[in-house]
């Protein structure tokens, strides 16, 4: 059973990806992006954990029905959209989102130096809690200004539009070689390749896109190594760098699986055996955590707030996750309603298409916004589905006031720069 389960998977993954390769600009829609994430951090966990002969008892199939029901969520929540989202298609002043993005990208970075140069001893820590938590809460704005400049360059090449890209880029470098971090990694890129397909047409070539990906599979899996060898008292250790095996650790994962994807079947074990699940509470206690300041309202209001939740799996089997593993989206997802908290990916996938037919439209509100969501969307499946519900707050608090600022009255209709026939389809895969 667990064999065919495996291969179902396998086929979904690889229905995923084909689906966007067939059209151009397909491999930009979430059906496709999602497809990879499955393939290359998922897929191979399942491989490796199909041999471990000490997890719960049918435990493992039933984390398997779940990714596959996740999977075909991911695909379904894009084809049944028939309309683009509306609001937000409006006319802005150049000159004033130019202004936005270097007030964003100013403060931000500004934030982000802040943030470098707390003590060790605030920020070397697993779970960060009072002035590291409020600097990154600012800092996250850097992206935003980032992304914005980067949608101006591409639309008029506008040399400050540029400068204020070459300044945010240099804060997204630094954290992508120095610190490994795959976020960073995957929204750069996102961001340029978007911005360029939305106001230029310009679509990577899919052979190219294709070597992306395995080189990212690979990346993904080894970057615990590469952390090891560039976070180092002494600096960056490149020559260790080069030494990483990386297929080699990649083939160690499909052998003996992977701490993401245990602690997703351990978390679906022990809601199996409890069916504590906690209706969606999860989203609202991680929105108290992120957006409540107990500086400001107090410890003690704080912790009101938060609504009981159980630990299933420590409760059933005392299980705690390895230290900087993920229970994935799989696991809150279940945790949440069962196995119909696979309607959670319906949901996102849903929301991700009525950007994608927005932003090919012109909305270059939803532009924006589709350019800084696949890397949550993607983490909803990596991480938590939580990574996709809390940008939305942030992105309301800072981004919203500046575009409505930035708006103008519309003088006449605003058709899009790409030609029709380079991006019409409605649904992926023209279905």
């Amino acid at each position: 059973m667990t064999y065919l389960l495996l291969v179902t998977l396998g086929l979904a993954c690889a229905f995923l990806i084909v689906q966007g390769l067939v059209r151009r600009g397909g491999i930009y829609q979430h059906p496709f992006l999602a497809g990879a994430v499955f393939a290359g951090f998922v897929l191979p966990q399942f491989v490796g954990l199909s041999r471990d002969r000490f997890l719960p008892s049918g435990a493992l199939d039933a984390t398997l029905v779940l990714a596959i029901l996740s999977a075909g969520m991911c695909w379904l929540g894009a084809i049944v959209v028939r309309r683009p989202m509306r609001a937000g298609n409006w006319e802005f002043s150049d000159k004033r989102l130019l202004i936005i993005s270097a007030v964003l990208s100013l403060l931000g970075g500004y934030f982000y130096f802040a943030l470098s140069r707390l003590p060790p001893e605030m920020v070397n820590v697993s779970q960060w809690s009072g002035l590291p938590v409020a600097y990154l809460f600012f800092a996250r704005i850097l992206t935003y200004g980032f992304a914005l400049s980067v949608l101006l360059y591409a639309r008029n090449r506008s040399p400050w539009a540029l400068a204020i890209a070459i300044y945010g880029a240099m804060f997204c470098l630094d954290r992508i070689l120095i610190g490994g971090r795959r976020q960073d990694l995957v929204e750069v890129l996102t961001i340029i390749l978007l911005a360029f397909w939305f106001q230029r047409g310009w679509c990577l070539p899919r052979p190219v896109m294709l070597a992306g990906l395995v080189a990212g599979a690979l990346f993904i899996n080894s970057i615990g190594d590469y952390r090891a060898a560039t976070l180092t008292r002494d600096g960056p250790q490149w020559h260790s760098v080069a030494e990483i095996d990386f297929v080699g650790n990649f083939e160690r994962l499909t052998e003996s699986g992977g701490a993401e994807v245990r602690n997703a079947v351990f978390t679906v074990a022990a809601l199996g055996r409890s069916m504590k699940f906690d209706l969606g509470i999860v989203h609202w206690n991680q929105l108290v955590f992120s957006y409540v300041p107990a500086q400001i309202v107090g410890r003690e209001l704080k912790e009101a707030l938060y609504l009981p939740m159980a630990r299933p799996l420590y409760e059933e089997y005392f299980y705690t996750p390895a230290m900087g593993s993920t229970l994935t989206g799989l696991a809150d997802a279940f945790q949440s309603f069962w196995y119909f908290g696979c309607l959670k990916f319906f949901l996102i996938a849903f929301v991700m298409q009525k950007l994608w037919l927005a932003a090919r439209g012109g909305n270059l509100t939803a532009q924006l916004l589709y350019m800084l969501m696949p890397v949550y969307a993607l983490q909803a499946i990596t991480h938590t589905t939580h990574y996709f519900v809390s940008p939305w707050v942030h992105l309301g608090i800072f981004l919203l006031p500046a575009l409505l600022w930035a708006r103008q009255p519309i003088r006449r209709h605003k058709a899009s720069k790409i030609p029709a026939a380079a991006g019409h389809m409605a649904t992926p895969g023209g279905l």
